[in-house]
């Protein structure tokens, strides 16, 4: 299998291709999946945030199990901040804020990732520019910073939101924005290949000041406290609709449907319902996106989606193509085969 079997006339543009990446994409490189970091933070958690924990699992009838780190992180969030709702004590705030320092601290804590599947991604994606003026459309969840570096690494120009020097600022007309040359009254745009990165759950290198968000390298960040991070959630719908993540979402949607029309996932596990209900949902049911996902298991996320002509799942014992199965084995549910798709 290769990209122009799921994604038409990309042997001639990949112009607005677009990319949605989680958890999975990273795991290769050093960062854990969810169980992984789900045992992190709780064996991390000090003895009185720990039984804060307990005392929130304990009322919905449910304990911990280290074993296989269930609840996961993402369970464990959701349940402590509605029950912070309800019973609004200052520990289960700092429970709930020594979640987000620990999930950063876990990240921050792989010190020297391994980038080479996503500059092996990068540089493919840079030959099939042709040389020419090309946007290609990175969606993530992920926290770190392996695009960011990768590209630094092949040398492509990277638009994340952010204009600046050493601190920056963010600014979602970035977005929009075509780098190239003008002869009079003439535009020519560069000639080369561009990556537009949305990160819709924020980044270790992102810190707030005031209401305003701000972008620099992670060890530069003196108010550990003001990192920008959405807290792993399955329900993350109020934090998603504050800045910037709300004009994130905003510009996704935008995006989707008009410039991008094909959508190629890796590593996701469609487990976030406000990212399903706002932008998968809508678009791929409009006809306005095909989605071409690879996974290890099909996703329960999506399972109303599945009939869509529109929707293909590489799975890895089975294909499914508009909600027929047709049995077949893959490997590029793991993202270093999923590069050589490429």
């Amino acid at each position: 299998m290769n990209i122009e079997e799921f994604v038409p006339k990309t042997g001639t543009s990949i112009d607005n291709l677009g990319f949605l990446f989680g958890a999975g994409t990273s795991f290769e490189s050093g960062y854990p999946l969810v169980t992984g970091l789900t045992k992190s933070v709780v064996s991390a958690l000090t003895g009185k945030d720990r039984a804060a924990m307990d005392e929130v699992l304990y009322a919905s009838d449910l304990t911990y199990d280290g074993v296989n780190g269930l609840p996961n992180i993402e369970e464990i969030s959701d349940l402590v901040i509605a029950y912070h709702a309800n019973n609004p004590l200052q520990k289960y705030q700092l429970l709930k804020e020594k979640i987000r320092e620990l999930v950063r601290e876990v990240i921050l804590g792989v010190t020297k990732p391994d980038i080479s599947n996503q500059v092996a991604l990068l540089q493919r994606l840079k030959s099939r520019a042709f040389e020419r003026p090309t946007n290609v459309w990175f969606f993530t969840t992920n926290y770190d910073l392996l695009i960011e570096d990768a590209c630094s690494e092949v040398g492509l120009k990277l638009v994340n939101g952010f204009v600046g020097a050493t601190t920056r600022h963010f600014s979602e007309q970035e977005f929009s924005m075509v780098s190239g040359e003008t002869s009079g009254s003439t535009f020519k745009p560069e000639n080369s290949l561009t990556i537009r990165l949305i990160k819709l759950h924020g980044s270790v290198s992102w810190y707030k000041r005031g209401e305003r968000i701000f972008e620099a390298a992670p060890s530069a960040i003196v108010d550990q406290d003001a990192r920008c991070m959405v807290l792993p959630r399955r329900t993350k719908v109020i934090e998603t609709l504050s800045r910037p993540y709300d004009r994130l979402f905003h510009v996704s949607s935008s995006i989707l449907s008009s410039r991008c029309k094909y959508l190629i996932s890796s590593g996701f596990s469609f487990g976030d319902s406000h990212i399903n209900d706002s932008l998968m949902t809508p678009h791929i049911s409009s006809g306005g996106i095909s989605l071409s996902n690879f996974c290890e298991v099909e996703p329960q996320g999506l399972s109303e989606l599945r009939a869509r002509p529109n929707v293909l799942h590489v799975c890895k014992d089975k294909k499914v193509i508009g909600g027929r199965e047709h049995a077949e084995s893959s490997d590029a549910w793991k993202f270093s085969k999923f590069v050589e798709l490429f």
